[in-house]
Protein backbone atom coordinates (compact mmCIF):
# COMPACT_ATOMS: atom_id res chain seq x y z
CA UNK A 1 0.00 0.00 0.00
CA UNK A 2 1.19 3.83 -1.14
CA UNK A 3 2.33 5.52 2.20
CA UNK A 4 0.47 8.21 3.47
CA UNK A 5 -3.19 6.72 1.79
CA UNK A 6 -5.66 4.71 3.62
CA UNK A 7 -6.35 3.23 0.94
CA UNK A 8 -6.41 2.76 -3.04
CA UNK A 9 -8.13 1.18 -5.68
CA UNK A 10 -6.92 -2.06 -7.85
CA UNK A 11 -9.14 -4.46 -9.97
CA UNK A 12 -9.17 -8.81 -8.52
CA UNK A 13 -10.90 -11.52 -10.74
CA UNK A 14 -11.97 -14.48 -9.11
CA UNK A 15 -15.01 -16.90 -9.63
CA UNK A 16 -16.87 -14.70 -7.02
CA UNK A 17 -15.82 -12.36 -4.23
CA UNK A 18 -13.98 -14.54 -1.85
CA UNK A 19 -11.44 -16.01 -4.33
CA UNK A 20 -11.03 -12.51 -5.61
CA UNK A 21 -10.51 -11.25 -2.50
CA UNK A 22 -7.60 -13.75 -1.89
CA UNK A 23 -6.45 -12.91 -5.10
CA UNK A 24 -6.12 -9.43 -4.68
CA UNK A 25 -4.62 -9.80 -0.85
CA UNK A 26 -1.61 -12.42 -2.06
CA UNK A 27 -0.81 -10.19 -5.42
CA UNK A 28 -0.98 -6.93 -3.20
CA UNK A 29 1.14 -8.63 0.08
CA UNK A 30 -1.50 -7.56 2.42
CA UNK A 31 -3.92 -9.72 4.76
CA UNK A 32 -7.13 -10.89 3.37
CA UNK A 33 -8.99 -8.23 6.35
CA UNK A 34 -7.64 -5.18 4.40
CA UNK A 35 -9.12 -6.25 1.39
CA UNK A 36 -12.22 -4.06 1.01
CA UNK A 37 -14.92 -4.12 -1.70
CA UNK A 38 -16.38 -0.92 -2.96
CA UNK A 39 -17.76 -1.02 -6.07
CA UNK A 40 -20.30 -3.09 -8.51
CA UNK A 41 -20.22 -6.61 -9.36
CA UNK A 42 -19.44 -7.11 -13.29
CA UNK A 43 -21.89 -10.22 -14.11
CA UNK A 44 -20.71 -11.16 -17.72
CA UNK A 45 -22.93 -13.75 -19.77
CA UNK A 46 -21.46 -15.53 -22.17
CA UNK A 47 -22.78 -15.07 -25.47
CA UNK A 48 -24.17 -18.26 -26.96
CA UNK A 49 -24.31 -18.72 -30.91
CA UNK A 50 -28.13 -19.28 -31.37
CA UNK A 51 -28.57 -15.55 -29.77
CA UNK A 52 -31.21 -16.74 -27.26
CA UNK A 53 -30.53 -15.72 -23.68
CA UNK A 54 -29.26 -17.91 -21.51
CA UNK A 55 -31.43 -19.97 -18.79
CA UNK A 56 -30.94 -21.14 -15.19
CA UNK A 57 -31.77 -24.57 -15.76
CA UNK A 58 -30.91 -25.22 -12.47
CA UNK A 59 -33.49 -22.71 -11.01
CA UNK A 60 -35.98 -23.94 -13.52
CA UNK A 61 -35.52 -27.42 -12.39
CA UNK A 62 -35.34 -27.08 -8.97
CA UNK A 63 -38.90 -24.92 -9.60
CA UNK A 64 -40.46 -27.47 -11.60
CA UNK A 65 -39.44 -30.15 -9.19
CA UNK A 66 -40.83 -28.05 -6.33
CA UNK A 67 -44.31 -27.88 -8.45
CA UNK A 68 -44.74 -31.61 -9.19
CA UNK A 69 -44.17 -32.36 -5.50
CA UNK A 70 -46.65 -29.80 -4.62
CA UNK A 71 -49.20 -31.16 -7.16
CA UNK A 72 -48.51 -34.51 -6.12
CA UNK A 73 -48.89 -33.69 -2.47
CA UNK A 74 -52.21 -32.54 -3.28
CA UNK A 75 -53.26 -35.02 -5.92
CA UNK A 76 -52.17 -38.42 -2.97
CA UNK A 77 -52.60 -36.49 0.18
CA UNK A 78 -54.63 -39.20 1.95
CA UNK A 79 -51.94 -41.30 0.98
CA UNK A 80 -48.89 -40.03 1.35
CA UNK A 81 -50.82 -39.36 5.27
CA UNK A 82 -51.50 -42.77 5.40
CA UNK A 83 -47.81 -44.06 4.68
CA UNK A 84 -46.37 -41.63 7.14
CA UNK A 85 -48.80 -43.02 9.67
CA UNK A 86 -47.89 -46.27 9.05
CA UNK A 87 -44.28 -45.85 9.38
CA UNK A 88 -44.62 -43.61 12.57
CA UNK A 89 -46.70 -46.35 14.26
CA UNK A 90 -44.35 -49.06 12.90
CA UNK A 91 -41.77 -47.28 14.30
CA UNK A 92 -43.17 -46.63 17.75
CA UNK A 93 -44.58 -49.83 18.26
CA UNK A 94 -41.50 -51.24 17.65
CA UNK A 95 -39.40 -49.69 19.66
CA UNK A 96 -42.20 -49.89 22.77
CA UNK A 97 -42.16 -53.96 22.50
CA UNK A 98 -38.51 -54.08 21.84
CA UNK A 99 -39.04 -56.63 18.40
CA UNK A 100 -38.78 -55.27 14.77
CA UNK A 101 -40.50 -56.75 11.73
CA UNK A 102 -37.32 -58.18 10.72
CA UNK A 103 -36.62 -59.88 13.80
CA UNK A 104 -40.21 -61.43 13.70
CA UNK A 105 -39.36 -63.05 10.39
CA UNK A 106 -36.15 -64.46 11.48
CA UNK A 107 -37.19 -66.03 14.70
CA UNK A 108 -37.84 -70.12 14.35
CA UNK A 109 -39.14 -70.43 17.51
CA UNK A 110 -43.19 -70.11 17.67
CA UNK A 111 -43.16 -66.89 20.11
CA UNK A 112 -43.59 -62.97 19.41
CA UNK A 113 -46.99 -63.42 17.71
CA UNK A 114 -48.13 -60.82 19.92
CA UNK A 115 -45.49 -58.30 19.43
CA UNK A 116 -45.56 -58.68 15.62
CA UNK A 117 -49.40 -58.25 16.35
CA UNK A 118 -49.35 -55.15 18.41
CA UNK A 119 -46.97 -53.50 15.63
CA UNK A 120 -49.19 -54.16 12.54
CA UNK A 121 -52.52 -53.24 14.59
CA UNK A 122 -50.84 -49.79 15.09
CA UNK A 123 -49.61 -49.34 11.56
CA UNK A 124 -53.19 -49.99 10.69
CA UNK A 125 -55.05 -48.11 13.20
CA UNK A 126 -52.35 -44.61 12.10
CA UNK A 127 -52.05 -45.73 8.73
CA UNK A 128 -55.88 -45.78 8.33
CA UNK A 129 -56.22 -42.58 10.64
CA UNK A 130 -53.97 -40.84 8.48
CA UNK A 131 -55.88 -41.59 5.44
CA UNK A 132 -59.11 -40.36 6.82
CA UNK A 133 -57.27 -37.50 7.47
CA UNK A 134 -55.50 -36.75 4.71
CA UNK A 135 -59.35 -37.13 2.67
CA UNK A 136 -60.64 -34.41 4.84
CA UNK A 137 -57.96 -31.84 4.62
CA UNK A 138 -58.58 -33.08 -0.07
CA UNK A 139 -62.03 -32.19 0.44
CA UNK A 140 -61.04 -29.23 2.46
CA UNK A 141 -58.52 -28.29 -0.16
CA UNK A 142 -61.44 -28.67 -2.65
CA UNK A 143 -64.50 -26.90 -1.34
CA UNK A 144 -65.43 -23.63 -2.86
CA UNK A 145 -63.31 -20.56 -1.24
CA UNK A 146 -66.61 -18.15 -1.54
CA UNK A 147 -69.70 -18.52 0.47
CA UNK A 148 -72.94 -18.03 -1.59
CA UNK A 149 -75.31 -14.26 -0.69
CA UNK A 150 -78.68 -13.84 -1.10
CA UNK A 151 -79.47 -10.57 -1.94
CA UNK A 152 -83.08 -9.27 -1.90
CA UNK A 153 -83.94 -6.68 -4.23
CA UNK A 154 -85.30 -3.09 -2.55
CA UNK A 155 -88.90 -2.19 -2.41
Amino acid sequence: MPKGQPYYETEGTGINWGVAKTNVARREGVDENQVVYIGNVKIEKSSSSSGSPDLDIDGTLGMVGLIAAACLLYAFTPWILMLLGGAAATWVSEKITGQSIEEYNERDDDQGHGKAAIVLAAALILGGTGFVQGNALKKGFDAPSDTPVQVSPKN
